[in-house]
């Protein structure tokens, strides 16, 4: 819940507007949250299949209206500054995964988990892509197969918990 306050000295609240919530289980409303982690840093052991009507669910209208399939939770520090350890992301998926924009973040899912990467051209490996961490003095670049790109989805939203 977002409240709206009169001054910055009391928390009176003037009205409260609801962002998003939680819908109950079973429900087809609402965009899925994926039980599993989006690695910023190496990538884990995959954690198998997931259903979709198994997983929790929530209304958020600003990311639904931008087309968000599902919402993951990042794990690692290898995206620090741009994402932090259990942000979550709001994620498109996208069906071509052909084509790339270079130097877009993306959620790919490989045979060794989901990963969140910068993905920059390989220049001398035209069969990978270089899969780069904004936090590069600690996580260096790797190149990652293109036939190992399970899905490709892009970030369309953050939801931060400070």
């Amino acid at each position: 819940m977002l409240q709206e306050t009169e001054n910055n000295n009391a928390p009176t609240p003037k009205h409260t507007v609801e962002i998003a919530h939680q819908v109950p289980h079973g429900s087809s409303e609402g965009i899925p949250l994926i039980p599993l982690d989006a690695v910023a840093g190496f990538p884990a052991e995959s954690g198998g299949g997931v259903r979709l009507e198994d997983c929790e669910r929530y209304v958020i209208p600003e990311f639904e209206n931008k087309g968000a399939n599902f919402l993951i939770r990042v794990s690692g520090d290898s995206m620090v500054p741009l994402y932090y350890s259990g942000d979550l992301l709001a994620c498109r998926k996208i069906t071509d995964i052909r084509f790339f924009q270079w130097g877009t973040v993306y959620v790919l899912e490989t045979s060794q988990g989901v990963l969140v990467k910068r993905v920059q051209e390989s220049v001398d490996h035209a069969d990978s892509i270089l899969c780069v961490s904004e936090n590069s003095s600690v996580h260096h670049p790797f190149l990652l197969p293109r036939d190992d790109i399970r899905s490709l989805s892009i970030i369309v939203g953050l939801v931060r918990l400070v």
